[in-house]
């Protein structure tokens, strides 16, 4: 980041915190005027007894259509076809309820129900020409991030290679967030460990990425020191408010700065063999975490060892250097007492797809163009060589 850069800041959704904030849904709803509205969800998060919580707040005036089949890693055609069952029912607005699959369909749906093509036809900035519904998100993990940025990541299959794909614009920023801890009181300690890993990574990647600014440093770096506090406290217990709140919170807060700062190669790669296994988005983050921190922090030993602090490292007497191995080895180890697994393998990733998945992640400009070093193709496959 050069100090005189020039840079651009986006936020544009308003976000309400703290226990019992759901109860601010009905009055924004009422506010935008809503009279029908399409909430999106998956069936986890209807069986879990947070929709029935959610829908108790909304007021009897207002219809409420429901789409609780959202699965994870959403595809074209899954929101296509979402998109021509309701696109003539008149929706004033959509309400996400759920992680990042969910929130990432509400917003495409958003899209797709006023511009009436494909989400595919979107990839990109801006592409869209109507304005696209308003949406309410109601994050329900602790990582995703994306009820307060401007982007949604599709799963793309073209010519039997699949991949994921990036729709941006200023309509994707839902209007508002609503970030309410005690929704996640029953939230399993392995999805906590995941999603919390995940925003960890958003934070990390965002802070060093070559497109960070000042704005995006104090929130990314903030949201790694409140991560370092409060995940493992989170992952042994759920009903810790104070923990859960502060995880929610840096989601949240890192998500708004890697809307604006873009992220790196843990997401690149990441990506690629989210698409190509439909594998679990955190869990894919977290594994390659310490890899392409070992690979990338000689890029800029000075913000490896800030997040070296920020973890509540001890550095006293170290080098700068030193201090940003130290940072390495701390997320190395954090990822272990997460319980996350050490190898890609475990979750059935192979290395007989290692060529297809380097030729994806290399190709992906949106990840390779900001990540701090400057990565080869046979980094790219070191990486993966190492990591499965």
């Amino acid at each position: 980041m050069n100090a005189y850069s020039e840079t651009v800041f986006n936020a544009k959704t308003k976000i309400y915190t703290g226990v019992s904030s759901i109860k601010k849904l009905g009055p924004v709803l009422q506010e935008m005027g809503a009279h029908r509205i399409l909430m999106v969800t998956d069936q986890g998060i209807k069986h879990s007894g947070i929709l029935k919580n959610v829908l108790g707040e909304i007021s009897e005036n207002i219809e409420v259509l429901i789409y609780d089949e959202v699965k994870p890693n959403p595809d074209v055609a899954s929101i296509d076809e979402t998109a021509n069952i309701y696109r003539n029912k008149e929706i004033s607005a959509l309400v996400a309820v759920g992680g990042g699959s969910v929130i990432d369909s509400a917003k495409a749906l958003a899209i797709v129900l006023t511009n009436e093509s494909s989400i595919s036809t979107y990839y990109g900035f801006d592409q869209y020409t109507e304005k696209a519904l308003p949406l309410i998100a109601v994050p329900t993990t602790v990582g995703t991030g994306s009820e307060s940025g401007n982007a949604a990541v599709i799963t793309d299959e073209t010519d039997g290679l699949k991949t994921k794909k990036l729709v941006f614009g200023e309509d994707l920023f839902p209007r508002v967030a609503i970030l309410d801890a005690s929704l996640l009181r029953a939230m399993p300690s392995g999805l906590i460990a995941s999603t919390g890993m995940d925003a960890l990574t958003h934070a990390i990647e965002g802070y060093v990425s070559i497109w960070s600014s000042h704005f995006t440093d104090s929130l990314n770096l903030h949201a790694v020191r409140v991560i370092g506090k409060s995940i493992l406290p989170a992952i042994a217990h759920s009903e810790n408010t104070e923990a859960m709140h502060g995880m929610l919170l840096a989601s949240s807060i890192t998500g708004l700065g890697m809307a604006n700062s873009g992220l790196g190669m843990v997401h690149g790669i990441s990506h690629a063999i989210g698409a190509q296994y439909d594998a679990p988005h955190g869990i894919v983050n977290a594994i390659l975490l310490p890899y392409l921190l070992e690979y990338n922090w000689i890029a800029n030993p000075e913000k490896f060892k800030d997040i070296a602090e920020a973890l509540r490292v001890n550095i006293e007497g170290l080098s700068v250097e030193e201090a940003a191995k130290a940072a390495v080895a701390y997320v190395k180890n954090l990822t272990k007492e997460a319980g996350i697994p050490e190898k890609l393998g475990a979750i059935g990733v192979s290395k007989d797809q290692i060529d297809v998945l380097v030729d994806i992640a290399f190709h992906d400009a949106q990840y390779m163009v900001p990540n701090p070093r400057k990565m080869s193709r046979q980094d790219i496959y070191n990486i993966l060589d190492q990591s499965i």
